[in-house]
């Protein structure tokens, strides 16, 4: 087994989130979790967390008093995992666990049976002392219950609990001898504020801490100054419920905290808010189905742009998923350089589009252009300029002319004249502008263009290179030098888009051609398989089967393209728009017109999209896992309709695993 982030690359992680505007407003991505101490379980919360770089997990064994386990899993970038688990002699407790981390030590902290607050000290970088375990002296005999958890603050230990009563929440500074040991502490009751359960705590600065606490009115938070031991006063965290203990954590090692609960009595499923410190936290977001657990769940930061949260499942095993922070406009930037800059387009996977200028329906055309509208002609949510801000860096267009400019276009043949319907979307010029912006602001970013469907008569393949050498300019071009594309490293695209049109080249013009075919000359050939159907199973056994063709591998010029799109029938295409009157056919044909689209359900390219995209992850995933896709065969573009963040957000997951690595 590799590395302890390889436990988690096992998944063959998923990265959409049901609700994408999370993913939008929160620039998240996340990994589906996965059990990664198969042989472990708990019926309290577990915790994690990193010293020197290297990562700790604590637990409690099931059962009213369970033995207290703590476990070395490696450093992240370690070549092997490890598990080195160790249980603290006969040590048990009814409450979970916690780690904590000062500058010199790593200490493991639990309540006893008799309410003390008992740990062990590390000693070394990778062990505890499991056989000296020592008590924090309060002094009398006072009782903790519930759970605990730490944080450090000038150099001190701090401590938050439940005291052996209904509602009062206490918390202690220890400060350590030379050995780590503590001193003799006071225990304080928190003033005016009650809780159901223990508290999280997480500092804020050199003199504030904050607790995170639950009641019958909800969840709420108040700032600790311990030097002269004043509390703010409560502020609500978000308008949800919880019986456990709401937990609160910084994250991206920035002054960004994360507030993290289970739902209200039997909603097992995990919600989250993000704040900055000093604002309240008002929108709360809940995570996927995937994730869910009775008990409160724990952060451990990785680096600046990610975190690890662990948690205990509804079966009792343990759970991890990484979260990542990414800004999606410069995805590429924040993911690929520098660490994989010398590798080229067949080693990665990006997003793309297709029929990608079609977000807008400008105008119309063909031999029944009045029978075309939104439904049956647009393929895209998102303007280009929108596209290329959440990350899909692979755009398919087709143009033609329209009031005298070249605009993009959908139709069901090359010339807009000859088609039975088309339509035009988005005016090319206005493309043009936003990748030059784009790439003009996001340095490290690439981006490939694609042409087809050329209409002389319209606009001839000239005609569009003339235009997008005089727009995008000679220094935005990648000039391939007649390269082959598997030989190209990504550093030399950075800033740069790629235009290829299909079976025509202008090296004038630094443009060169494409193909979809099984094997070509082209500078670059696109390995894809077109399942031209509405039926979901249809176009997975399509895929499958294409996969499965080509596991023996590819052509040094090819990139594996993933066409994910459901097509509607020609009952959709005609009659999906029930608003549209073509004077040719009666009202009595309309009438039939919209009877048969309600009978038979028809949906719009937009809505088939946004059903087949919800396979694309688990069944690639599932591909993947079943040897079906190996490194021979991976795609390097998932291409798809109803582009957006969701998509960027699992090219980014893919390109973390060891199929691209």
């Amino acid at each position: 087994m590799k590395l302890f982030r390889t436990a988690y690359f096992l998944s063959f992680c998923v990265l959409t989130l049901l609700n994408v505007n999370v993913l939008k407003a929160q620039n998240l991505s996340l990994s589906v979790p996965v059990n990664f101490l198969p042989l472990a379980s708990t019926d309290k919360a577990i915790d994690i967390t990193n010293f020197k770089g290297r990562y700790f997990v604590t637990w409690k064994e099931a059962g009213a008093t369970g033995l207290i386990h703590v476990c070395y899993l490696g450093k992240q970038y370690a070549t092997q995992f490890s598990q080195h688990d160790a249980t603290v002699g006969t040590e048990v407790s009814a409450f979970a666990p916690v780690l904590r981390v000062t500058d010199k030590h790593i200490y493991a902290f639990w309540l006893g049976t008799d309410g003390s607050l008992r740990y062990i000290i590390n000693n070394s970088d990778t062990t505890f002392n499991t056989q000296t375990v020592n008590t924090v002296n309060f002094g009398g005999t006072p009782k903790l219950r519930l759970g605990i958890t730490a944080t450090v603050i000038s150099g001190k230990v701090m401590i938050a609990s439940h005291a052996d009563n209904k509602n009062d929440m206490v918390v202690s500074l220890l400060d350590a001898d030379e050995n780590g040991v503590f001193k003799p502490a006071v225990l304080e009751t928190v003033a005016d504020k009650r809780s159901s359960e223990y508290p999280f705590i997480v500092t804020l600065s050199d003199n504030r801490a904050r607790i995170c606490y639950t009641n019958d009115d909800g969840m709420f938070y108040a700032d600790y100054n311990p030097a002269d031991k004043t509390w703010t006063k409560r502020t609500s965290v978000e308008k949800s419920k919880t019986k456990v203990a709401p937990a609160v954590y910084h994250a991206f090692n920035t002054t960004r905290l994360f507030y993290m609960w289970k739902g209200y009595k039997k909603d097992n499923f995990i919600y989250y808010a993000s704040e900055n410190e000093q604002n309240q936290p008002v929108n709360g977001y809940k995570l996927p189905d995937y994730f869910k657990t009775p008990y409160p769940v724990s952060i451990c930061n990785v680096d600046a742009k990610k975190f690890i949260m662990a948690f205990v499942g509804e079966d009792q095993k343990l759970y991890l998923s990484y979260f990542t922070n990414y800004n999606p406009a410069s995805w590429m930037e924040d993911t690929l350089f520098p660490a994989k800059g010398n590798l080229t387009l067949k080693d990665i996977v990006i997003p793309g589009a297709h029929d990608a200028g079609m977000s807008a329906l400008n105008g119309t055309g063909g031999i029944h252009g009045t029978s075309i509208n939104p439904c049956n002609t647009l393929t895209q949510k998102l303007n280009i300029g929108k596209q290329l801000n959440v990350g899909i860096r692979m755009f398919d267009l087709r143009v033609g002319s329209f009031k005298n400019a070249i605009y993009t276009k959908h139709s069901s043949s090359d010339c807009m004249a000859e088609a039975m319907g088309g339509g035009y979307g988005e005016q090319f010029k206005n493309i043009l502008d936003s990748v030059k912006t784009f790439l003009n602001r996001h340095k490290k970013e690439f981006i490939i263009i694609t042409f087809s469907h050329f209409c002389p008569q319209e606009a001839s393949a000239d005609h569009v290179a003339d235009t997008i050498f005089s727009v995008l300019g000679k220094d935005k071009i990648y000039n391939n030098q007649s390269k082959n594309i598997g030989d190209i490293k990504l550093n030399d695209l950075a800033g740069k888009v790629i235009i290829t049109f299909e079976q025509y080249a202008n090296r004038e013009k630094l443009i060169d051609s494409n193909s979809m075919v099984d094997k070509a000359k082209t500078f670059l050939n696109f390995r894809r398989a077109y399942a031209a159907t509405n039926q979901v199973d249809k176009l997975l056994t399509r895929e499958a089967l294409f996969f499965t063709s080509m596991k023996g591998g590819i052509n040094k010029n090819d990139l594996v393209r993933l066409d994910w799109q459901l097509t509607q029938s020609s009952d959709e295409a005609a009659l999906i728009c029930n608003d549209f009157q073509d004077e040719k056919v009666s009202p009595v044909v309309n009438g039939i017109m919209l009877l048969t689209n309600v009978v038979k359900k028809n949906q719009s390219i937009i809505d088939l999209a946004q059903f087949g995209n919800k396979y694309l992850p688990s069944k690639l995933n599932a591909w993947i896992d079943s040897g079906s896709i190996n490194k021979n065969n991976k795609p390097n573009i998932l291409y798809v309709d109803a582009a957006g963040a969701w998509i960027t957000d699992y090219c980014i997951e893919l390109n973390g695993t060891p199929l691209y690595n």
